[in-house]
């Protein structure tokens, strides 16, 4: 953030306006990223809520836990001993290879989630040429289906309302976010029922572009953008020293008093009518006289 900064109020030249708007893109593709896998797996901690679903296999194990503290008046102790479960289902991400074992939280699929959404930002931020890699990744996506469902791991409703609330939140979200005069049209609509979006979009103007970059063309530019500011912090330093060193001259040169002009403002001599009154005083003695 501190590099578009700097970029933004300095003089770039062509490589820096690409850094920059390269910067930009990448990071409004992670806002939406997180923005959207946040709301999805927000609305389906709300669903595990409302919606409590048996073990779909045999081989998995539901038995309930209960709080030692759970039947006493100790509540802050009782507090404590959930906070701390949770605090373990999150520090293992929910993952039963990490020792995790929850029940309950079937609806919906959170696997599914995942493969539904990295495959539909692989499909839309990739150039469209690469139609091999768009294959792979649905072909990734609904292996992925399959091999949940085959492993006994969610029911199948689980893994449908999680496929197509994912995918239609991301639709529905970039269709917005393309299309600007649908976002202005229903400004107030779009505010009420999608204030995250509302605030993220603002500012963005138009398609995000399908532009593809090596790591070698990346790391490029990014030390250009570092020769760069280096080069162009030396130079403020040096017309800094040079402003420094011409001030110190000036205060330490000897000062002449400015000689005032005998001519007045209207251009004639300031002494003009001292000059007038005293020949009229010397004519008016030689008169007496």
């Amino acid at each position: 953030m501190v590099i578009l900064n700097i970029c933004r109020t300095s003089r770039l030249k062509p490589q820096m306006m690409g850094m920059q708007r390269a910067l930009v893109q990448r990071f409004i593709l992670l806002r939406r990223f997180f923005g959207l896998a946040g709301t999805v797996f927000l609305l389906r901690c709300i669903t595990m809520l409302i919606t409590s679903l048996s073990v779909p296999g045999s081989h998995l194990q539901c038995n309930p836990r209960t709080s030692p503290h759970s039947h006493s008046d100790q509540f802050l102790l009782d507090l404590m001993y959930k906070m701390k479960q949770a605090y373990v289902i999150w520090r293992g991400a929910g993952m039963s290879i990490q020792g995790v074992r929850t029940c309950g939280d079937y609806m919906f699929s959170g696997h599914t989630v995942a493969l539904t959404m990295l495959n539909f930002f692989i499909t839309e931020y990739t150039p469209r040429h690469v139609y091999l890699l768009h294959i792979f990744t649905w072909l990734l996506n609904m292996f992925g289906i399959f091999f949940i469902l085959s492993g006994h791991e969610h029911y199948s409703i689980d893994v449908f309302i999680a496929f197509y609330i994912t995918s239609r939140l991301f639709l529905y979200y970039h269709t917005l976010a393309n299309n600007q005069a649908l976002m202005q049209r229903d400004s107030i609509r779009t505010r009420i029922w999608f204030p995250l979006f509302s605030f993220f979009e603002s500012s963005v103007d138009g398609i995000v572009p399908n532009e593809f970059e090596t790591p070698a063309m990346i790391a490029q530019r990014l030390v250009s953008c570092v020769f760069y500011l280096i080069n162009m912090a030396f130079n403020r330093v040096a017309k800094l020293l040079k402003n420094w060193c011409t001030s110190a001259t000036v205060k330490t040169s000897p000062v002449y008093k400015k000689r005032e002009s005998p001519l007045n403002a209207h251009g004639s001599f300031q002494n003009t009518n001292n000059v007038s009154k005293k020949l009229s005083r010397s004519r008016n003695k030689l008169h007496d006289q």
